[in-house]
């Protein structure tokens, strides 16, 4: 018997909006794929970044990944970096999606950087992606503090996490 089962992870769709989430909590303008990656999934994930080494000032993270334990969906995944890899497919689908859509900057992305370009979303979405940002200001929370990491390096959040290879990383 074949079972179908649903998960926003691998839901290019879903990735899109989560991407306009991260956008407009920063305002960001300019990020790594890899990073924006990575902030994806613990904005998926949250509880898992109790795992991450996290830098003394950062800890509050640990109690907040924990207490959001209790939300965490019952769906059997892989942990770590396998889980990571397996959205790869639906994250690269919204990303280039985006851009044909005029959102992110195509030159930028085959290089590895997501260049949100000048747009305007619709009313309803854009109150969407904020109410959704407020009703979630945990994950949020979780979500401004690595932000804050560099990408590269063992101390950047590849390394911190150990979702992505840091080791030949030019730093």
């Amino acid at each position: 018997m074949i079972h179908l089962s649903y998960h926003p992870a691998f839901d290019a769709f879903h990735a899109i909006f989560r991407f306009l989430r991260l956008k407009f909590r920063g305002d960001v303008s300019e990020i790594e794929v890899d990073k924006l990656r990575i902030l994806d999934y613990y904005l998926l994930f949250p509880w898992r970044a109790s795992a991450i080494r996290l830098a003394q000032k950062d800890i509050e993270v640990r109690r907040i990944a924990k207490r959001l334990e209790e939300h965490r969906d019952y769906a059997t995944l892989p942990t770590g970096d396998a889980l990571l890899e397996r959205m790869r497919a639906s994250q690269t689908a919204a990303l280039q999606t985006m851009a044909q859509d005029g959102i992110i900057d195509p030159i930028h992305l085959r290089n590895g950087i997501v260049t949100f370009k000048a747009f305007s979303l619709p009313a309803e979405l854009k109150k969407r992606v904020d109410d959704k940002n407020k009703e979630e200001s945990d994950r949020m929370t979780i979500i401004d503090v690595l932000r804050a990491y560099p990408l590269l390096g063992s101390d950047g959040l590849k390394g911190r996490t150990s979702l992505l290879e840091h080791r030949y990383d030019k730093v």
